[in-house]
């Protein structure tokens, strides 16, 4: 058992009970909508908290902490927040972005040990991003620094991976990193596979989780990124593979304010019905699709509770 940094108080990996290893409870800060953008994150939450979800991982690395703290204070679900750095464009200030890779190993263990923008709230976690399919130098520094903060701190590694989650795990092991206490997001985007068949993409996420790394999918309900046939073939390959406890699920759920002044979950705009994936969806949907598709009871608990309490329970931080 470890004990984890939410924001609200720490909290023992053993009563994590149903987790959302990847979401986003905001996105974007807009301070002229602070107040709706709080109460909505929170609305969000307090569902999920109706359908079952008890912690949820957020994985934006580029957030403003003082939200989230008055976002905790309205909901019961434990937020574990995270640390590190997302794309390059668009998410970082040109210093942050301009960081040495001792300044960024520095950066993320003060947020890991000390908190985070001056305020007793830790991270739980360390969050980094990969864009293609080969890792660009400074993304090579990113997880380079990333390892290193988790071999002084114990934290677990997220990644973004909808290509190349090979490099990654090459890069985080050259580095010192233990493929067990990361996992790998988006793996499931079809578009990622690089132009591999459904089966080949199978083999070759085996081979990650053969190494250790923990597989993640999220894209539940979004058949415009990956059909659902495609989604549980690769959890049953897993599966059947002697890897379940290498399969975790989640939705990435997102949203921001629209140029219109509405608030538009991704791909909404061009696919409606993913204004429905919300944290709740996991329960009220996903999980009754994987039992439809063959999955039992027994394996959505691995997937939502035993696999998420295993992974953090060999966090040291």
């Amino acid at each position: 058992m470890a004990q984890l940094q939410a924001i609200k108080s720490p909290v023992d990996s053993d009563t994590l009970g149903i987790t959302l290893l990847h979401e986003h409870v905001l996105w974007q800060f807009d301070d002229s909508r602070r107040k709706e953008s709080i109460e909505f994150a929170a609305k969000l939450l307090n569902d999920a908290a109706k359908a079952g979800v008890k912690s949820l991982v957020d994985l934006t690395p580029h957030r403003r902490i003082d939200w989230y703290m008055e976002i905790a204070a309205l909901t019961p679900v434990n937020i574990i927040p995270c640390t590190g750095y997302y794309h390059y464009k668009g998410f970082l200030s040109q210093a942050l972005a301009a960081f040495s890779e001792e300044q960024m190993v520095a950066r993320m263990v003060n947020e890991l040990t000390v908190g985070i923008d001056n305020t007793p709230v830790r991270a739980g976690i360390i969050k980094v991003a990969g864009v293609d399919p080969v890792l660009t130098p400074w993304e090579v520094q990113v997880f380079t620094a990333a390892a290193k903060a988790h071999l002084k701190t114990g934290a677990c590694i997220a990644t973004h991976a909808v290509a190349g989650a090979r490099q990654q795990a090459e890069v985080l092991q050259r580095a010192g990193a233990n493929l067990n206490q990361v996992f790998f997001s988006h793996i499931d985007t079809e578009v990622g596979f690089e132009g591999r068949t459904i089966r080949e993409q199978a083999r070759y996420l085996e081979g990650i989780a053969r190494r250790g790394g923990g597989i993640l999918l999220n894209n539940f309900g979004c058949t415009f990124y990956t059909t659902p046939e495609h989604e549980t073939y690769l959890m049953h390959h897993l599966c059947d593979a002697g890897l379940q406890d290498k399969v975790m699920i989640s939705i990435d759920c997102n949203w921001t304010w629209n140029k219109d002044g509405k608030i538009e979950f991704e791909e909404e705009a061009n696919h409606p019905e993913a204004g429905e994936r919300t944290y709740a969806f996991m329960m009220t949907d996903t999980v009754l699709e994987l039992l439809k598709g063959g999955f039992t009871d027994r394996d959505i608990q691995a997937f939502l509770i035993d696999n998420p309490r295993k992974f953090f329970a060999q966090s040291g931080n």
